[in-house]
């Protein structure tokens, strides 16, 4: 279920306030953390999308190729939980 301030954020990110250069380029590096011990190979394709970020929510949608690279280094339980410190930095 989406919850107000969800939706709320979501509007404000699409149509209102638009967050800034420094909040994109700190999600940019958060990501970056995320797969620092995945091997290049796995990481790689996701690497270029991250150059093209430009929004916030292109961090979001890019939480299913995080969670899938992530978990086939590691586990399921490791890329939820990584996504879960995604999660509470989107705005």
């Amino acid at each position: 279920m989406v919850s107000l301030q969800r939706l709320k954020r979501k509007f404000d990110s699409t149509y209102g306030l638009r967050p800034s250069a420094a909040e994109v380029s700190s999600l940019r590096v958060l990501c970056l953390d995320l797969l620092a011990d995945v091997p290049a190979t796995r990481r790689e394709p996701l690497l270029q999308q991250l150059d093209r970020m430009r929004r916030a929510d292109d961090a979001w949608h890019l939480r299913g190729l995080l969670f899938e690279v992530i978990s086939l280094t590691h586990c399921q339980q490791v890329a939820l939980e990584r996504i879960q410190l995604l999660d509470a930095k989107l705005p």
